[in-house]
């Protein structure tokens, strides 16, 4: 059972809070991240850093070595949006779908 869209926004917020003030205190040039919906808060807060110059804040994003037809939300929203500077997938056939993604074998 999954949690209700009422109670999500609530705690997405305080997820982007505090990954904002993590990235904001480490300051990285490079956040790789994969899968799970807590990437999007955490790549949230490096696109600031970028934006504000405090950091290169480089985004590269692996999607799930279970994710073989299509992506998972988080990897569909940064996929569209264009968030991040890599997005790897670990089947080539998900090239043909996501011509702008990257195939290097299994990573992860």
């Amino acid at each position: 059972m999954g949690q209700s869209f009422s109670s999500s926004i609530p705690t997405t917020l305080t997820a982007i809070l505090y990954a904002l003030v993590a990235v904001f205190r480490i300051r990285p040039d490079i956040v790789i991240v994969n899968g799970p919906g807590t990437c999007i808060p955490v790549c949230i807060g490096a696109l600031c850093v970028r934006i504000l110059g405090l950091a290169k804040g480089r985004l590269v994003y692996v999607e799930s070595i279970a994710r073989v037809q299509r992506l998972s939300l988080s990897g569909r929203l940064l996929y569209h949006l264009r968030m991040t500077d890599m997005f790897f997938v670990q089947w080539e056939d998900l090239l043909d779908v996501y011509p702008r993604a990257m195939y290097k074998g299994r990573l992860m």
